[in-house]
């Protein structure tokens, strides 16, 4: 039986909405940088998402946000190392 190959979009939603993974604003930044590299017909890697996060948190100005964009770079860096999603 073959498996039909299952979209990144997929597997990062399934990945971070798994009860251990991060809170839902976390998953939320993450689905949509994932979305982001996706309408640019980049790969959808862990060290694209990381990199991502980085540039936000250098140029994002408001405290709470700053906080999601840490604990999801944490929940990032905490995962297999570049694990490819696409």
């Amino acid at each position: 039986m073959n498996k039909q190959p299952v979209s990144a979009e997929h597997e990062i939603a399934r990945y971070f909405n798994s009860p251990a993974a991060t809170s839902a604003a976390e998953s939320e930044v993450i689905t949509q940088i994932a979305a982001e590299l996706l309408s640019t017909h980049e790969f959808v890697t862990n060290k694209a998402i990381i990199a991502r996060l980085i540039e936000k948190l250098e140029t994002e100005h408001d405290v709470v946000k700053l906080d999601v964009y840490r604990h999801a770079l944490e929940a990032m860096i905490l995962k297999a190392p570049d694990e490819t999603f696409a």
